[in-house]
């Protein structure tokens, strides 16, 4: 059936005020409508009348669900932010209609100055980081918060303050490109803040329980034998005359053998603190029959570099160390200790002289890392 050429001119007019919709739905909005209208149109004759573009055009816009087309200025749409700020005002108008959400709104207003603050220090928290690395032995969240009252801190975090108030009250925010960067802030914060407040009370938790159980990051658990926090490698005895012992037994004021190692290095037969961190590794002497012994010094050590991670390749690089020095300072003779009599002299019996032993007489490592007497 032929279209009337009014029934054409009325379909593009209603296609002209739906033009703010996407192609696709103003063809299914339309799809048939001439044809429709040509059927309509053939059955009433002369009676038949098309009725206003504009309000066929709402009517189907309210059939579809779809909002109502705004206006356009100077014949140009409006910008997507101008709608979005005018649907937010619409909504928040509606809003306020409701006693209730009211209330709450005002509240939250009132509110705004801590959403400034909390702007401010959660933007610290997410820089300090990348500037320092804590507040004095601490570490975290925490520690950063803590290093606010403390300059550079005290800095950064007065001026984003400054910043974020001065941004709340409009303020400092004279352009387009301002007001954007502030608003992308924003969005950022919000979205930091619930992981902010979850690393900041497992920081809490953690130096609560650190302080409950007397564990401090100041002076930390070093395995072994450690001086000022720092663990000793190996040790080098020299006699009275100052000159190198070239083996020692050490033992504590227990009679326990004295150790670099501790307790903690296992049945390894190498110190597990030094290996693998580039530097030389102690080795214990080997007793024929009996334990490693480790307070025999000046350990044997694997050369700095030459470890391969196969242990006992690694056993047979050992070797003897060289003392830090030749020959140190002599003790005075008043300063020398004397060795201590026998019982038998205590007693009031003859004095027994206690022969010296020779050098070839004192125990001595063997190339092996045995000790032989």
């Amino acid at each position: 059936m032929p279209v009337r050429d009014d029934i054409r001119v009325f379909a593009a007019a209603v296609r002209a005020h739906l033009d703010d919709l996407p192609a696709d739905e103003v063809d299914d909005l339309l799809d048939g409508l001439e044809a429709d209208l040509a059927d309509q149109a053939a059955e009433a004759g002369d009676a038949f009348e098309l009725p206003d573009a504009t309000t066929y055009a709402a009517e189907l816009r309210a059939a579809a669900g779809l909002p109502e087309r705004r206006q356009q200025v100077g014949g140009k749409r409006i910008p997507v932010l101008q709608i979005m700020r005018d649907g937010w005002r619409e909504t928040g108008a509606a809003v306020r209609k409701n006693p209730a959400a009211v209330w709450v709104l005002d509240l939250l207003a009132s509110l705004r100055p801590l959403w400034w603050i909390l702007r401010a220090v959660v933007l610290y928290l997410f820089i300090a980081p990348f500037l320092w690395s804590g507040y004095a032995w601490m570490t975290g969240p925490l520690a950063h918060l803590i290093g606010a009252v403390q300059f550079p801190g005290i800095v950064l975090m007065s001026g984003l303050l400054l910043v974020s108030v001065q941004w709340g009250r409009g303020r400092w925010a004279p352009n387009r490109i301002v007001r954007g960067i502030r608003t992308g802030i924003s969005v950022v914060v919000v979205l930091l803040t619930p992981f902010t407040l979850v690393s900041l009370m497992g920081s809490l938790q953690s130096t609560v329980w650190d302080a409950s159980n007397n564990i401090s990051a100041v002076n930390p658990y070093t395995p072994g034998l450690s001086a000022d926090g720092e663990r000793i490698r190996n040790i080098y005895a020299f006699d009275a005359e100052g000159n190198p012992i070239p083996t020692v037994q050490l033992f504590d004021q227990d009679g326990d053998p004295l150790t670099t190692v501790g307790r903690d290095n296992g049945p390894q037969r190498y110190d597990s603190y030094f290996y693998g961190g580039g530097g030389s590794v102690p080795v214990p002497y080997v007793i024929p029959g009996g334990n490693d012994a480790w307070n025999v010094f000046p350990l044997r050590e694997i050369p700095a570099g030459q470890v391969t991670w196969n242990e006992m390749d690694d056993l047979t690089k050992a070797a003897q160390t060289s003392f830090p020095f030749e020959r140190v300072q002599p003790l005075p003779t008043d300063v020398a200790p004397s060795r201590a009599p026998s019982t038998d002299a205590a007693a009031g019996g003859p004095a027994t002289p206690t022969p010296t032993p020779s050098a070839a007489e004192t125990a001595a490592p063997t190339p092996d890392g045995s000790v032989t007497p």
